[in-house]
């Protein structure tokens, strides 16, 4: 039965084809006919060039444009050929979900090429893989031009093996193998990048140790030394507090002195006159009041100073509140979702340990299931042994008997003729008839029960014959359902493969926008996707949506305007091409005209309302449909647009789009199950049907096996019965032998008895000893055929008993490796689960300590908070005091001023008297400078000190003295200048080499766990090759065999005789065995292909490939001018085998013989009606035939 039919050929501007030509291609066979040159191959080279063909040589050109029509002397020549092959694919045989299949090439006169797949721009790798394994394709036997006879005899073995391989199917196991083979080399190159990058690493690392090893000696020594340098800071400091201590006192000692000598001037001026003293007393006063004023003021200021700084952390304070109560919501919704996320787990690991829990005592009770059955088996099978030997020993006994009967039965027969012999003759004839009656009752019995028990057995075998028959045909009839199961499997697999392939290649989008999504520069990763990627659509809304967005689909989104730029930048370097892009941080989105929804009937709601998104993206949905208004039909559209004066957009589900100002875009559409926005819910849907299906086979498996095993298990009943059927049968028959033979020989002996009477008392003695001899080993005899029997029977119920064992044992042990590996799964999975709950555990108590920390800073804070308010309240109370006091000893030191003016001129009289004081205390004065300054260089060498501890310890004085070590002077200077020499000694010290070295180990690690995990990928990726090997091997050599044996006989057929025989030429290596033809033709001495004549040839050829379409019916095949050869005679055969074949493929056969044109059902006649231009008409012969009749 055909399941992909060639409806049609569309061609224009290919070869001489200037004008579009449409071919239609019906079921069975179509002939096409025409003069020399006039272009009938030029169809067959368009269906190999739609196909993929891209050597011109075999399109019979020289260069690619040698396709494209060339012109004439009428017509001028065209720029660009096309070609279109329409396929029915309703049975779904290609992978791809269309009904129709329409695969279209385009070539351009610049070199440029186009190929489109139900319209959407694909790849030539992209229809390889479509028509991969379904006998179509340009290179194998569908296709056979004028040029290929001598191809497929001429070439080498090795390259006719590629029709084989095409026409056994495994041409998708080479493509998956050289994949494979791709993705070795890869992990190979990987492999020696990284023990290149870890050979380098490795040489670093050994300085980097001892650098690391050299850095931390220094800082060691260098540790020892800050702490020497501290305590001879500390101890210098404590000299320098001791000399100033020594200074204050002398200078207390010479400002005493000054106080005497200005005590004595003044008791000597004291008799001056009273004014001198009110003035000193004045000035003393307004000195007073002035330090006074001037203490108050600073005071203020600072005062002032503090309460603005107190206010700022009060601002400084209040924000950092606001931080920390974002930082505490953040950690406690961490903690819930953690929490939650852990419970999950925990419940999730329970039931897996559950499971794994009922597997293990399942595995116990199947283990002790299983040692009982051995010990039964065993046991049996010691049984089994034992009676086989009891029942060869009883053989030998009844061997021995049989042999001493038979040494009687002469010694009768050969005693004397006196009258004692004749009197035991008669005796022992006495006996033998009595022997012989008993024996002859006996087995009459045996007989009649032997064959009632025949009858039951033949009925019981009768009734298992029934249920086999029932059970076989409803193994088969499972068994057709479970292959078309797993044909239905393999083909949504193979459109989900293919739907993927052109998801993750970004097909359909054009060149440009391929150009972006494929650049490796560093600008991609600040690329989204395009618009089809991002948003979700409804299966309802999706022909609505995709009019309303338009070409939008194709627009790439970017986070931001830079990396839009980037991109523009690239594409003008690559000439890509033009994109559109929207950067999320510049687009915006305009919201919808306010307007009352409800008033109009069929309204569905606004288009961005309908589309999904994740988070950010919603905004680009929003950007292009949040001005588009989605309504039922196109008459509730056009009553809305009306009333809203054509000023809203609006699209129907059914694809009418009408835009503001009152255009209306609409009509019919292709059906496009694969369009752009829609790839993702189609791979989806086709992943939800596997599931499906996957799970049906696995169900009618199940069934099947059981019922395999039921058959099986009726069978071996039905052998055991129909086997004890015909050993009754075979025994009764021998029991009525034996009984007929026992009743001619009692009458025998009664005749000789008869005759024998007068001598019956001289033989009586004789006779009575033979009889009795005779009859005690008859008797031994039929003991010992008993218990063969007996052991015979016990054998067979042992036999019986041992097989129902084995099965038992073999079921048991397939259930205990299914349990080991459910265990082994589920004891991954929790693994797996307790790694996730420690990882939330984790991050649990890490959100609690944020958390913790986030409180605690709170509180303090608070606490600050608080303090600096009170305290700012407390300054403001003192700036108001403060200020008060300072106005009232300003208004004093006025008055002050004011009396000592009064009393200035009288006071200038008085200098004179003053200076021969001055004068004495002057030296006084000149001591207490010189000791200032020795006090204020001590001063700034504590001053040093200080700032030495803070900036190189962190210390001050006080707590630097706390933390110094008691070291003498002496031994403190040796052991710095000590430490000093090994630091100096150290060289030059990399004061990083500790942090290198360890990032460095760190990343050595991490590039060997690479490493390692590339060489499982290698030992993976070559387990996979071993196992496409042997599928190949064992579907090519099932295939080959096949053939072989249908290519022998069509060529018999053919040739009226011969033998033609396909060897391969290195069958142990299968793989890449070539392939060779030998045939013998009738009366005639086998022959080399060479040698053939051209008939002879053709007729191998065709022999080849019928035997392809009978081992593998290909869906069409076109054959051009194959016939040429032939004479009249086999022209008519190969019509006939034509016809044959045509029930399974639809051919196409380009001849100009006319036994062919009688096979036809449809013609095609092809013709020049311009010069240089084929024009093609057609003619359905069966329908032109009708009409003649009539």
């Amino acid at each position: 039965m055909r399941c992909v039919q060639l409806k049609r050929l569309e061609a224009y501007g290919f070869k001489s084809f200037a004008e579009r030509i449409v071919v239609q291609f019906d079921q069975g066979i179509t002939a096409v006919v025409g003069p020399n040159g006039s272009g009938k191959s030029n169809i067959t080279d368009a269906v190999r060039w739609v196909l993929g063909e891209q050597n011109i040589r075999m399109l019979r050109g020289l260069r690619s444009e040698d396709i494209i029509f060339a012109g004439s002397a009428a017509r001028r020549a065209l720029s660009v050929a096309e070609v279109v092959l329409v396929f029915d694919n309703t049975d779904k045989m290609l992978p791809i979900d269309y009904d129709e299949v329409i695969v279209k090439r385009r070539l351009y006169r610049n070199g440029d090429s186009e190929i489109y797949l139900n319209d959407s721009r694909c790849r030539i790798k992209d229809i390889y893989q479509l028509f991969a394994d379904t006998g179509i394709g340009h290179d194998g036997m569908s296709i056979i031009g004028q040029n290929r006879l001598n191809d497929i005899l001429d070439s080498r073995p090795e390259d006719r093996r590629v029709f084989f391989e095409e026409t056994a199917g495994i041409t998708k196991y080479r493509t998956r193998k050289q994949e494979a083979l791709r993705k070795l080399r890869e992990n190979e190159g990987d492999l020696v990048r990284l023990n290149d990058i870890m050979y380098a690493h490795a040489a670093e690392l050994e300085p980097l140790a001892a650098q690391s090893e050299k850095t931390m000696k220094f800082r060691s020594l260098d540790a020892e030394r800050r702490q020497y340098q501290m305590t001879a800071l500390v101890q210098q400091h404590e000299q320098l507090v001791q000399e100033q201590t020594t200074l204050d006192q002398t200078l207390r000692v010479y400002r005493d002195e000054e106080a005497r000598e200005i005590r004595a001037r003044m008791e000597a001026e004291a008799k001056k006159n009273a004014i001198e003293a009110d003035i000193s007393a004045i000035d003393c006063r307004l000195q007073a009041e002035e330090q006074v004023s001037r203490s108050i003021q600073e005071k203020l200021d600072a005062l002032r100073q503090e309460s603005a700084l107190i206010q700022g952390r009060q601002d400084q304070g209040k924000r950092r509140e606001e931080d920390n109560e974002r930082m505490r919501v953040s950690a406690s919704t961490k903690i819930n979702v953690t929490e939650q996320e852990i419970v999950q787990l925990e419940a999730l690991l329970a039931r897996k340990k559950s499971e794994i829990k009922e597997n293990e005592e399942q595995q116990a009770a199947l283990h002790a299931e299983a040692e009982q059955v051995e010990v039964r088996l065993s046991g049996e099978e010691r049984q089994t042994a034992q009676e086989e030997h009891a029942r060869h020993a009883v053989q030998r006994v009844l061997a021995r008997l049989r042999e001493e009967l038979a040494v009687a039965r002469n010694a009768a027969n050969t005693g004397d003729e006196n009258r004692q012999a004749q009197e035991e003759e008669r005796l022992r004839r006495q006996a033998l008839l009595a022997a012989a009656q008993e024996e002859f009752e006996r087995r009459t019995r045996e007989t009649e029960i032997a064959a009632e028990k025949m009858a039951n057995f033949s009925q019981e075998r009768d009734h298992l014959h029934g249920e086999i028959e029932v059970l076989r045909h409803a193994i088969e009839r499972d068994d057709a359902q479970l292959r078309q199961s797993e044909a239905e499997i393999l083909r949504i697999r193979q459109s989900l493969d293919f739907q993927r392939r052109i998801q993750d290649s970004y097909e359909g989008f054009g060149r440009d926008v391929q150009t972006v999504l494929q650049a490796t520069e560093s600008w991609r990763k600040g690329v989204a996707g395009t618009v089809a990627d991002l948003i979700r659509i409804p299966e309802r809304y999706l022909t609505a949506i995709d009019v309303a967005l338009g070409g939008s689909v194709r627009n790439i989104v970017t986070e931001d305007a830079d990396t839009a730029k980037a991109a523009i930048s690239y594409l003008k370097r690559k000439n890509g091409g033009r994109v559109t892009f929207l950067p999320l941080t510049t687009i915006t989105v305009r919201r919808p005209r306010e307007i009352d929804l409800r008033r109009y009937r069929g309204v569905i709601g606004w288009a961005n309302t309908l589309v999904q998104s994740d988070g950010k993206f919603q905004k680009v949905a929003d950007h292009l449909l949040a001005q588009t208004l989605v309504m039922e039909n196109l008459d509730d559209a056009l009553i809305a647009a009306k009333q809203e004066g054509y000023r809203l957009r609006i699209v129907t589900l059914t694809g009418e789009l009408l835009n503001p100002g009152g255009s209306l875009t609409g009509g019919g559409r292709k059906k496009q199950a694969s369009s752009l926005l829609n790839r993702r819910t189609e791979i989806e849907a086709l992943i939800g049907s596997l599931r499906e299906h996957e799970e049906a086979q696995h169900q009618r498996r199940t069934a099947l096996e059981q019922q395999r095993q039921r058959l099986k298990e009726r069978g071996e009943r039905y052998a055991e019965k129909r086997e004890t059927v015909d050993r009754l049968a075979q025994e009764l028959m021998e029991e009525r032998g034996k009984c007929g033979v026992l009743k001619e020989r009692i009458a025998d002996q009664e005749n000789v008895l008869r005759e024998m009477e007068r001598a019956e008392a001289v033989r009586v003695e004789r006779g009575a000893q033979l009889a009795e001899r005779r009859a005690r080993i008859e008797r031994h005899i039929a003991v010992c055929v008993r218990h063969e029997e007996r052991f015979s029977h016990a054998i067979a119920a042992l036999n019986t008993s041992c097989g129902e064992l084995r099965t038992l044992r073999s079921e048991q042990t397939a259930r205990l490796h299914e349990l080991d590996v459910a265990v082994a799964a589920l004891s991954a999975e929790i693994e797996t689960g307790e790694r996730n709950r420690k990882s939330r555990e984790l991050e649990r108590a890490e959100a609690q300590r944020a958390l913790d920390s986030v409180m605690e800073q709170g509180v303090k804070l608070s606490d600050e908070l608080r303090e600096d308010k009170q305290r700012l309240v407390r300054l403001e109370s003192e700036i108001t005091h403060q200020d008060a006091a300072f106005q009232e000893h300003e208004k004093r030191r006025t008055v002050m001023k004011d009396q000592r003016l009064a009393h200035e001129a009288e006071s200038r009289v008085l200098d004179t008297a003053i200076k021969s004081a001055v004068t004495r205390a002057e030296a006084v004065r000149a001591k207490q400078h010189d000791c200032d300054k020795r006090l204020e260089r001590v001063h700034l060498r504590l001053e040093d000190c200080r700032t030495g501890l803070l900036s190189d310890f962190g210390l001050t004085p006080e707590a630097a003295a706390k933390e110094a070590q008691e070291v003498e002077a002496p031994v403190l200077e040796e052991r710095l200048h000590a430490l000093e020499e090994s630091i100096r000694a150290l060289g030059t010290v990399n004061p990083n080499a500790v942090e290198e070295y360890a990032e460095k180990k760190e990343r050595y690690e991490e590039e060997e766990a690479q490493i390692a995990d590339l060489r499982a990928a290698k030992q993976d990726i070559e387990q996979i090759i071993r196992k496409i090997d042997q599928d190949m091997t064992r579907t090519f050599r099932e295939a080959f065999r096949q053939i072989q044996e249908y290519f022998n006989e069509i060529f018999m057929r053919l040739f009226g005789g011969g033998i033609a025989e396909l060897r391969l030429t290195d069958k142990e290596d299968i793989l890449s065995s070539g392939v060779e033809i030998l045939v013998t033709l009738p009366d005639k001495k086998r022959q080399n292909l060479s040698a053939l004549s051209g008939g002879e040839r053709a007729l191998t050829v065709i022999a080849l490939l019928f035997s392809f379409l009978r081992y593998r019916p290909s869906p069409f095949s076109i054959l051009d001018e194959i016939d040429a050869p032939l004479d009249e005679a086999n022209v008519s055969r190969f019509g006939e085998f034509l016809k044959e074949f045509a029930k399974n493929t639809q051919f196409i056969v380009v001849t100009h013989r006319k036994g062919t044109m009688r096979a036809a059902d449809t013609m095609y006649g092809v013709t020049v009606e311009d010069a240089g231009v084929s024009k093609v008409l057609s003619i359905r012969l069966k329908d032109y035939e009708a009409e003649q009749s009539a």
